[in-house]
């Protein structure tokens, strides 16, 4: 793992598609590094410190199996990708316990040939940036034997800041290009000036991140932090013009439980663009797993999300049954 700076240190990224500069703010892969190297791709996003309730995604997915003492990677599942779009902590009691078992399996998914690639939210920069404001269940969920942090004594912020869990959240990249989708918490793009500003926009980003800097990401209309930009015929249109800039077709959010209309499941909108991951594992809804087998997805060189008006991908809940995504 690349050593952390202050805010947003380093990202393992692979060839570009589309074209960006490498930074540590971002994770690329191509859709044909997709074809080549993946069977499934797997999304979900606002865990929310609820570990029991991903855990039961992961094992009733088969992406996890239970070891000795803790969910590991299951051994056997190469060749699958798995997306967490943001908000690992903040709601329920084990947000370090959640943070530490991701990091712990994307080791294990690294060595079965398979990839976790985990994204940063806005409750994960609001808490780099003012680790002295953490809340009261944050700093518990310190002291719970899922965080494995040592000795079960009380932390302030900053040494939570400055313990594993810290250093983890600070390697996290804000996005994901994933053949022509875009993964980001938010989502929203907050770019004009065409093309040029939609690149100046991602620019300002990467520049932040090497400098350790957490201020774009928490303006009210960042990428990990606009609430409700979807309800606004004029904020998706804005948004789709910009994706094409980029040479994508896609977008994969989280962030708003009753996105696109649809609280409690993984849905898509009708022109087939746009999927919302939250289910509201915040307030203890089980949770749901995005499945989209590449095969179905991958045609040439972009992504499709739908065909016909059905949706390509489904969602999985945790007795691994598979379920038609939601339309709003």
């Amino acid at each position: 793992m690349i050593a952390a700076t202050v805010c947003l240190p380093g990202a393992a990224r692979s060839s570009p598609q589309p074209a960006f500069p490498p930074s540590a703010a971002w994770v690329q892969i191509s859709t044909d590094e997709l074809r080549e190297g993946y069977d499934t791709l797997w999304a979900v996003s606002d865990v929310h410190g609820r570990l029991e309730q991903l855990e039961r995604l992961l094992v009733g997915s088969g992406l996890a199996v239970y070891g000795a003492s803790t969910l590991a990677w299951n051994p056997s599942r190469g060749r699958q990708l798995l997306i967490v779009a943001g908000d690992l902590i903040d709601g329920g009691r084990d947000s370090v316990g959640t943070a530490l078992l991701l990091e712990d399996l994307q080791r294990g998914a690294a060595a079965a040939g398979s990839r976790l690639v985990v994204l940063l939210g806005n409750h994960e920069v609001e808490f780099l940036a003012r680790p002295g404001s953490a809340g009261g269940a944050l700093l518990a969920s310190a002291r719970r034997p899922a965080a494995r942090l040592g000795p079960a004594e009380e932390m302030n912020g900053e040494q939570l800041y400055a313990s594993a869990f810290g250093r983890y959240l600070r390697t996290l990249p804000v996005a994901a290009f994933v053949g022509t989708w875009l993964f980001a918490h938010a989502g929203y793009v907050d770019a004009e000036g065409g093309a040029a500003g939609t690149r100046a926009y991602f620019a300002r980003i990467a520049e932040a991140a090497a400098r350790g800097e957490c201020g774009p990401l928490l303006e009210r209309t960042s990428i990990l932090a606009y609430h409700d930009w979807w309800k606004s015929g004029r904020n998706r249109s804005r948004m789709r013009k910009r994706l094409r800039r980029l040479g994508l077709n896609g977008l994969v959010i989280g962030h708003d439980p009753d996105a696109l209309r649809s609280k409690g499941a993984i849905a898509i909108d009708r022109q087939g663009w746009l999927m919302k991951l939250d289910t509201g594992m915040k307030t203890g809804a089980a949770g749901m797993l995005l499945r989209c087998e590449v095969s179905d997805i991958a045609h040439g060189g972009e992504l499709t999300m739908a065909e016909r008006g059905a949706a390509k991908c489904r969602a999985m809940a945790p007795d691994g049954s598979l379920h038609e995504l939601a339309r709003e």
